[in-house]
């Protein structure tokens, strides 16, 4: 349907100079979203990968639901940090560096000093074990890259 009555040329709405895409609050936003977010999945998927653990050594006496429902948790954490490229690839890069890549490498350059450093966190002995046999396994590596990856798909899609 054509337009009824078209704009001169050259003009436009008032105030539309004072509008601005919100590029750096979108990216702070969302790298303070994706940098919360991610270790408390980062959490849950260490504390539901070690309580599998316990599924072969207890058996039917093992917590099954807890662990299953931290592991879905923290995948649904993952999927909302991913899905945060939409709105901010920069959040979902920074989170994937920040608590993916550069500990997943720091660890394999140093895994004496990682291993000190977690035993140094105010959590229980349980969670230091289960974070140590998380970061162990590569998995903050490989979640890192896919955040990485799911932000810079999301930046050249943009242009």
């Amino acid at each position: 349907m054509p337009e009824k009555f078209p704009s001169p040329a050259g003009w436009s709405p008032p105030g539309a100079q004072f509008r601005s895409s919100g590029g750096v609050s979108r990216s702070v936003t969302g790298a303070l979203v994706g940098l919360i977010i991610t270790p408390v999945g980062i959490v849950l998927a260490a504390r539901g990968a070690a309580g599998t653990r316990q599924w072969t050594i207890l058996g039917d006496f093992a917590d099954r639901v807890g662990s299953t429902f931290e592991i879905l948790i923290a995948a649904v954490l993952f999927l909302i940090v991913a899905a945060l490229a939409a709105y901010s690839p920069a959040g979902t890069i920074i989170a994937g560096l920040v608590w993916g890549v550069l500990p997943g490498i720091i660890h394999f350059i140093f895994p004496d000093d990682t291993f000190r450093l977690i035993g140094d966190l105010p959590v229980s002995d349980d969670m230091h074990v289960a974070l140590f046999q998380w970061l162990q396994t590569g998995f903050p590596l490989i979640v890192g890259i896919l955040l990485v990856g799911a932000g810079a798909a999301a930046t050249f899609r943009r242009r």
